[in-house]
């Protein structure tokens, strides 16, 4: 055989390769806590929501927000997404409540049909949600979010969806948004009786509701065998009671959706460890909308880790072009990426290049802000946004008033493990005037949620023993290495048994034994081989 001809089979075989890679969607179903596609293969959806079609038919006379086209799902898919979300307005599918119109009823059905249809024919997922149902029970049309569908029109609108998509495996269905009843309750069995069966919904609300049952039902009298998810209370972000409420589904064929952003009550590990594992562990959990607000991302590639780590499936929200703080992945629809965005790209980005996402269990407490990692319990007065003095290169750091009987408390969800981390570190100063004498405590919580003190170290012991100085910054370091092994700590305090002057706290960082490398880069290599050989290609054939 000629050089020439083993040249061509290699290039060949290896385009094959590295275009068969992408993992089918088609015939998705659940299958355990997992969801395989037909082949038996697993499946993660890793999306974003595109929003837009929930309010523009109401706001704005058209249907879609920014281009809904087959380039910019393109452009998508070169971020390494594989799934979008896509929120519906109730009226505007059915026709309710408004004129037909060339973005409203039956033009508004086709348009979202067209959509689905050329993305999931791009091998890409679609998640439909029910984002705004029709207000005062159905009677009026749909123009926000409110807590519960109705009876009315929300389980047709889904018996309709799903005759229209009954027959594309490749897109799910999220019944409703952010269910809210009882308002902005955590953990209230009532809230979850409602939220199944329409009933006991409260004084709050006031025209008759479809539970999550009426929905499930009106999906598979459709004869729609798509995978259904159910979003949970308290705006989607608490599944408290869900496995003792989930409704019946003939098909076995139900998941949980879950809302993680940065200001969310469960936002860090041991809350997740605490709620979404018992979930995770029977049925497949889907992160329908997770982001931050403050344009960066440190909260969303600590949750994407989690996510992955525990084969949660997750979409970003949101493929717009707005502010960083929306949240907004985008500056322009070309792809470029806001600085929140570019963290959810690079990380994407990584994964499909074949690599692991850089991750390290060093955290900050406090890094020019509070971070997710914790919430401010302090009893002292604490002002987390002085801009003076600053510790070295930061922003902010903490002015905390030492009082008699008044602490500085830092809250977290046994974020600090013996058996992780060697040390937790704190920069601090001690004003103009300084003389401070504090004690440092480490403190695990109580099961009624008082902290208990573990371990406390007096800081004059990190400076020859006196009292801190003034008008310089200094570090106490907490050996955890000294501590018994496989013990977890909620959280840590700064007490003061007398009335003393200000003092500044800078970074406060909880470092691990182990600091992996960070790669130099997370490009995507296959596109570029792609083009490599095929480059060898054309100069063979054409030899």
């Amino acid at each position: 055989m000629k050089i020439k001809d083993l040249i061509l089979i290699y290039c060949f075989a290896t385009i094959i390769s590295l275009v068969a890679a992408e993992t089918s969607l088609e015939g998705m179903k659940v299958v355990g806590n997992e969801i395989h596609n037909k082949n038996g293969e697993l499946v993660r959806l890793r999306g974003v929501n595109r929003e837009g079609t929930e309010y523009s038919c109401v706001q704005y006379q058209k249907i879609f927000n920014g281009p809904f086209d087959k380039d910019n799902t393109n452009v998508m898919k070169d971020w390494g997404i594989n799934a979008i979300r896509l929120p519906l307005n109730e009226d505007c599918w059915l026709g309710l409540h408004d004129k037909e119109s060339k973005y409203f009823g039956s033009a508004y059905r086709k348009a979202i049909i067209d959509y689905v249809n050329t993305v999931t024919d791009m091998n890409m997922a679609v998640l439909l949600d029910l984002h705004w149902a029709g207000g005062n029970g159905g009677t009026i049309l749909a123009t926000r979010q409110i807590p519960m569908p109705n009876k009315v029109n929300s389980a047709a609108f889904w018996k309709s969806v799903a005759m229209a998509f009954k027959d594309n495996s490749r897109v799910l269905f999220d019944l409703y948004n952010e269910p809210y009843p009882y308002g902005n309750t955590w953990d209230n069995v009532n809230a979850w009786k409602c939220w199944r069966d329409g009933d006991t919904c409260g004084p709050e609300i006031n025209y008759p509701v479809a539970g999550m049952q009426d929905l499930v039902n009106a999906v598979r009298s459709a004869g729609s065998k798509n995978i259904i998810l159910l979003a949970g209370i308290q705006y989607a972000t608490s599944l408290t009671h869900f496995l003792e409420y989930i409704p019946s589904d003939p098909e076995g064929q139900l998941g949980a959706s879950v809302h993680s952003y940065d200001f969310n009550f469960c936002r860090a590990q041991g809350c997740w460890d605490t709620y979404l594992r018992p979930v995770f562990s029977k049925y497949p959990v889907v992160a329908t909308e997770t982001g931050q607000k403050d344009c960066k991302s440190d909260f969303l590639t600590d949750f994407l880790h989690y996510a992955d780590k525990n084969d949660l499936h997750y979409f970003a929200w949101s493929w717009i072009v707005a502010n960083c703080s929306g949240p907004s992945l985008l500056t322009s629809y070309d792809g470029d990426a806001t600085e929140y965005g570019e963290g959810y790209k690079k990380y994407l980005q990584t994964i499909d290049n074949g690599d692991t996402p850089w991750y390290s269990d060093t955290f900050y407490m406090f890094d020019d802000k509070m971070t997710h990692w914790v919430d401010d319990w302090s009893s002292a007065l604490v002002l987390p946004n002085v801009t003076y003095p600053v510790y070295q290169n930061s922003e902010y750091s903490i002015q905390y008033t030492p009082t008699k009987d008044k602490l500085f408390y830092l809250r977290c969800w046994g974020c600090i493990s013996t058996d992780v981390h060697k040390q937790v570190e704190m920069v601090f100063h001690g004003g103009q005037v300084g003389k401070q004498e504090l004690t440092f405590n480490l403190v695990s919580l109580n099961s009624d949620n008082t902290a208990e003190i573990k371990e406390n170290y007096p800081l004059s012991q990190f400076m020859d023993n006196k009292p801190i100085p003034a008008g310089s910054w200094y570090k106490a370091i907490i050996d955890l290495s000294t501590l018994p092994k496989n013990v977890k700590y909620d959280g840590i305090q700064l007490v003061s048994s007398t009335n003393q002057a200000d003092v500044y706290i800078g970074k406060i960082t909880v470092r691990a034994y182990y600091e992996p490398p960070k790669p130099s880069s997370s490009t995507k290599n296959a596109p570029i081989i792609l083009l490599i050989l095929i480059s060898i290609l054309s100069a063979v054939l054409l030899a």
